[in-house]
């Protein structure tokens, strides 16, 4: 499965500018939170989906299997949150009795799951589109043109390297223990996973102390440099994505006053 910087450097978006991708992913996101209306998060993330999919090139497949990823959270989650206790039978759509009380779902746990599933949902599928199509290295500029401290910018480009140094050196014990047989049975397993986490950490600040050398070898003096684009970046209409952005608004501020589910 590539990562998501590999989509990123491939979109078709790639060289839009990426202060437009910015303002037209996270608008939505504070509109979504705002209006707590499972239609208009239906309509979010179907449009960020389909902006991904048909703008961005992105194949289906490869989008349904990155979101899975936070569908296991969101299932977990919103599953807690439709659990309620009561000593009346009378509120659960379903029940049992513990003790003296029972446990069961209510329509009220159920519809505030939905309204948090489906929120979540939006908000992911707006955070998606900023990581398909913009690398985090065109992320990096935007932040600093908007005038963030250097020192967060560094930070965040240089946790988001070794989150992806700490997944690769874990994929590469992992693939070395199976080639030992590490994971044939419930007992190898344990073993193999034991081991692979008490060696992980070790392994991982091995490696990033060898990326920081080599990082200072190539003349590092606590800026990260990376090159810009020599052609300019695309600018979309702003009076296209202001009206976009009007729409979702109207559409928010309906459902949010109209009652709507």
């Amino acid at each position: 499965m590539m990562t998501l910087d590999e989509h990123a450097a491939r979109s078709r978006l790639r060289d839009v500018a990426p202060g437009f991708k910015l303002l037209c992913a996270l608008p939505p996101i504070a509109m979504v939170l705002w209006a707590d209306s499972v239609l208009f998060s239906l309509l979010v993330f179907a449009l960020m989906s389909a902006s991904l999919m048909l703008k961005g090139g992105v194949r289906p497949a490869d989008y349904l299997r990155w979101l899975l990823l936070p569908a296991g959270f969101l299932v977990i989650g919103t599953a807690a949150v439709a659990v309620d206790a009561s000593a009346s039978q009378g509120a659960f759509i379903v029940s049992a009795p513990v003790g003296g009380a029972y446990i069961g779902i209510t329509s009220a746990g159920v519809a505030m799951a939905a309204h948090l599933c489906f929120r979540a949902l939006a908000s992911v599928s707006c955070l998606y589109f900023i990581a398909f199509t913009t690398p985090v290295a065109d992320l990096g500029r935007s932040m600093a043109s908007v005038g963030l401290p250097p020192l967060l910018v560094e930070m965040t480009l240089l946790v988001y390297r070794f989150v992806f140094l700490l997944f690769g050196t874990a994929s590469e014990m992992a693939t070395a223990q199976r080639s030992r047989l590490g994971y044939t049975g419930a007992a190898s397993s344990y073993r193999a996973l034991s081991a692979l986490a008490s060696n992980l950490f070790v392994f991982s600040a091995r490696r990033a102390e060898e990326l920081y050398v080599a990082m200072e070898c190539r003349g590092y003096d606590g800026s990260i440099r990376v090159l810009t684009p020599s052609s300019g970046a695309r600018q979309p209409s702003l009076a296209g994505l202001a009206l976009l952005e009007v729409a979702l608004l109207s559409a928010a501020i309906a459902t949010h006053f109209g009652r709507l589910f």
